[in-house]
């Protein structure tokens, strides 16, 4: 029984690999990001890794071959032959972990992109900045945001 929840959370795993890969994140590590009293957590890779897990092994258990099984009791009847892994399974724990990790990438890169929007309209205006921030990702703009307000 572990075998087939191993495979499925390793399929999430590789789905929020995928994830940063494609992301303009890419692979960097988790940390913080401060602008004045805002703390901003980035998971990085490794949250990514972890949630497309997470995200594959809750989707295996609400429609996956052990949906129905009983963990607590006894179970007689229907339900109790040997339970399989699919490749419909794989590929869908792969998606659901790309998914999962996606939707965290883009509630950071959200809180991200609003605090560098707040630090950089009470900020001195500068045409260039403007421009930088106009075509960089949300950590690139956070952290142009951050130095126009210190200048």
């Amino acid at each position: 029984m572990l075998i087939p929840i191993g495979i499925v959370m390793l399929s999430g795993a590789v789905g929020g690999i995928v994830n940063a890969l494609v992301s303009d994140n890419g692979f960097v590590r988790p940390s913080e990001e401060t602008a004045g009293d805002v703390t901003i957590i980035r998971p990085g890779f490794a949250g990514n890794i972890l949630l497309g897990a997470m995200a594959a092994f809750i989707s295996w258990g609400l429609y996956g071959a052990f949906s129905n099984a009983v963990i607590w009791g006894a179970n007689t009847g229907m339900g109790t032959e040997e339970v399989t892994v699919s490749i419909a399974s794989i590929a869908g724990a792969v998606l659901v972990g790309i998914g999962g990790a996606r939707w965290l990438t883009n509630e950071v890169d959200k809180k991200l992109l609003r605090t560098a929007a707040v630090t950089a309209a009470a900020s001195k205006p500068s045409f260039d900045d403007s421009q930088k921030i106009a075509r960089a990702t949300p950590a690139q703009a956070f952290n142009i945001a951050k130095k126009m307000y210190k200048e």
